[in-house]
């Protein structure tokens, strides 16, 4: 497959895969909602720093030690699912404002929390790993020139990093995020259900 082909197909599946809802796209979500675009757009970038893991062992064929080594995958899992519980607990116990709050009475999360909270989110969650394991199998093969994968591995990093940005920057135009504050405690407690849900069924998978 030449560059080109490799390339575009790896777009549309991964376009349509990152744009899916699930545990990094309700993470980002929140972060945004709860701390402004900034802490959303670092949490993005936590979310991509840890696909360079998933991707990595993907594209230079380290997918069989997933196989050999049920135990990683187990790990991967029940950590992923204890994270997932507690963000959304935590977010369940938010005690709720006296008044609706205004953006800059709310003060800022520290970059560095953002990110490796975005980073934990995608890092442990098992069904990445799974997901990367099974395109890189079907698109790379032992001939594929490592120049390829590269570019295959950058494309992915940097089309998820792009997609979580541009949710986080439009949830939280001042507008949008001054309107949803109003109802920032009911967005918090459905947040939290679905990052329970999101961890119940990680565990049941």
């Amino acid at each position: 497959m030449n560059a080109s082909t490799l390339l575009l197909t790896a777009a549309g599946a991964h376009l349509l895969a990152v744009m899916s809802p699930g545990p990094d796209f309700a993470m980002v979500t929140r972060q945004t909602l709860a701390y402004g675009r900034r802490a959303g757009v670092w949490t993005a970038m936590g979310i991509a720093t840890g696909l360079i893991f998933h991707v990595g062992w993907a594209l230079f064929g380290l997918g069989w030690v997933v196989q050999r080594v049920p135990l990683l995958l187990d790990l991967l899992r029940y950590g992923g699912a204890a994270f997932l519980l507690y963000m959304g607990v935590s977010a369940l116990r938010a005690a709720p404002p006296d008044s609706t709050p205004r953006p800059d009475d709310i003060p800022a999360q520290p970059a560095r929390r953002s990110y490796l909270i975005g980073m934990a989110t995608n890092l442990l969650n098992p069904k990445a790993m799974l997901y990367f394991v099974a395109l890189c199998s079907a698109l790379v093969t032992t001939a594929t020139p490592v120049s390829q994968r590269l570019l295959l591995g950058a494309w992915i990093l940097a089309t998820t990093a792009a997609w979580f940005s541009l949710a986080a920057w439009s949830l939280g135009h001042p507008a949008i995020r001054s309107r949803l504050l109003g109802h920032a405690h009911w967005i918090d407690r459905g947040m939290g259900l679905l990052l329970i849900a999101l961890g119940l069924l990680s565990l049941l998978a």
